[in-house]
């Protein structure tokens, strides 16, 4: 099991096309849109 793992870890060596710290504002940017995106929609509706 150990050696299958090894096995696995070395052979798939990808590098990322972005850092690392790029995926976590990209997906701060989309969490905000999405936010913005709600808040739009939402305020055009008054609750019952």
């Amino acid at each position: 099991m150990l050696f299958g793992l090894t096995v696995l870890e070395t052979e798939v060596h990808n590098t990322l096309p972005i850092p690392a710290w790029g995926f976590g504002v990209i997906a701060f940017a989309i969490l905000i849109v999405l936010l913005l995106i709600t808040l739009s929609i939402g305020k055009g509706r008054k609750h019952s």
